[in-house]
């Protein structure tokens, strides 16, 4: 029997999701304030041009549900309120097209959107965490994981219902590649450092 596009994308990419969640570790005690800066930072040079390009692969009739979800300005409003400098996006690098992953249909940005959306359920924890953490006054700083505030779980099951909805079975295995690769696209973009590292170190088995 042929899962669902939601159960597929959820078992497929469990791995990936908790390698970046792992990576990230935002729900640590010892955050600190230009830590979480230099973060949002990064989740503005890789999301503002992901919703452009996802964006382009939806039809003109989910344009405004799509819309409806867009971060960016999220991200925008809470580097001003922490930096005080409105000028950031000069400086901000932006994630190129090889830094994102490959959209080219309808099935491709639902499994991206998939991850970017999913994110919105583990922000509801972060959003007071980081808050309290680092005294941020009540929605300064840190709106963009809050999301959605209350209706993220409403929000939730809206887009679960589109995405049901509006992706054919025959794009299911698109769907899921695009989501595995935007779970690697991300941590490869927000995890840099670590990524350098890592790509420093001789491979298992190799001379030293």
């Amino acid at each position: 029997m042929q899962l669902d596009l939601l159960s597929r994308l959820k078992n497929e990419t469990a791995a990936c999701h908790a390698r970046l969640e792992h990576a990230l570790d935002l729900m640590r005690d010892d955050l600190q304030r230009d830590e979480y800066i230099a973060l949002l930072e990064r989740f503005y040079g890789y999301v503002a041009p992901w919703e452009d390009a996802a964006g382009a692969c939806m039809p003109a009739s989910l344009a405004d549900f799509f819309d409806a979800r867009r971060k960016t300005s999220l991200l925008a409003a809470d580097l001003i309120a922490l930096t005080g400098d409105k000028q950031f996006n000069v400086s901000v690098p932006q994630a190129g097209h090889d830094d994102l992953p490959p959209m080219h249909d309808i099935g491709d940005a639902f499994g991206s959107m998939y991850v970017m959306e999913g994110s919105t359920l583990g922000g509801r924890f972060i959003a007071p965490h980081v808050a309290e953490r680092l005294d941020l006054a009540p929605g300064v700083g840190n709106t963009y994981f809050d999301g959605y505030g209350p209706r993220t779980g409403s929000m939730w099951n809206a887009f679960r219902a589109t995405a049901a909805a509006s992706v054919p079975a025959l794009q299911y295995d698109d769907a899921v590649k695009a989501a595995i690769a935007t779970f690697d696209s991300l941590h490869a973009w927000l995890c840099r450092e670590a990524v350098d590292v890592d790509a420093s170190q001789p491979a298992s088995g190799a001379a030293t």
